[in-house]
């Protein structure tokens, strides 16, 4: 395949000591990235083998067909070795995805559970969800309240540096909308600053502004760490 082989280009890892920091956008099938990043002529099932190999990872929003094993074991294929996928999935889906068959490993780095608050009904679920992947919860805001609760179960809490944020937790991850370098550079210090055992994740989620910032984000890190 020519996409897949004449578009191969350069992945930089930015790594600090022995552990490595991903950088990704959130999803890949952005109409608007056609055709300023995907070309024109790329067939919509090449997308996916097009991204993985430009970036090192990517925040996959887990919609309800994507629950298949036998999707992600196709992402697992099309995909370089050192390629890492984060599982976005709804609080609500959480019982589902539990009940879903093994993922393939180590395509799948971690998950970020969505939910506006933490209940009850979240903690069995998240505890059992740590038991097989590192997770972080995106509260968007007001999410100091739940930090103490959510790292007994080792789970952390994923930052968000335009609303003031920190990522806390074993598994850190920062999501970034419209971005500025000034921001960035606080995102990833944040970041370097969690010990988190489980990996560095940071992920941009505005379309409009992804894949740019996806490589200053690349250039910066290399320079700060």
């Amino acid at each position: 395949m020519a996409y897949r082989d004449g578009r191969s280009y350069h992945r930089r890892m930015v790594s600090h000591g022995s552990a490595r920091l991903l950088v990704g956008a959130r999803d890949y099938t952005h109409k608007s990235w056609r055709p300023q990043f995907y070309p024109d002529d790329l067939p919509s099932e090449w997308r996916f083998i097009f991204y993985s190999h430009r970036y090192p990872a990517i925040l996959m929003p887990m919609r309800a067909a994507a629950f298949e094993t036998e999707r992600l074991s196709l992402w697992e294929q099309e995909a370089p070795p050192d390629f890492r996928m984060v599982l976005e999935i709804p609080g609500g889906s959480l019982d589902r995805f539990l009940s879903a068959k093994p993922l393939p490993q180590p395509l799948i780095a971690g998950c970020v559970v969505r939910v506006s608050r933490l209940t009850k009904a979240h903690i069995a679920p998240l505890a059992a969800l740590a038991q097989t992947l590192p997770v972080a919860v995106d509260f968007r805001v007001h999410a100091s309240e739940y930090i103490a609760e959510l790292s007994a179960i080792g789970v952390g809490v994923c930052g968000r540096p335009a609303q003031g944020l920190a990522p806390t937790g074993p598994f850190a991850v920062s999501l970034v909308g419209k971005g500025d370098r000034p921001l960035l550079g606080r995102a990833i210090q944040d970041l370097w600053q969690v010990p988190a055992p489980n990996g560095r994740a940071l992920f941009f989620y505005e379309p409009q502004t992804a894949i740019k910032w996806v490589e200053e984000a690349q250039l910066l890190a290399s320079m700060l760490v």
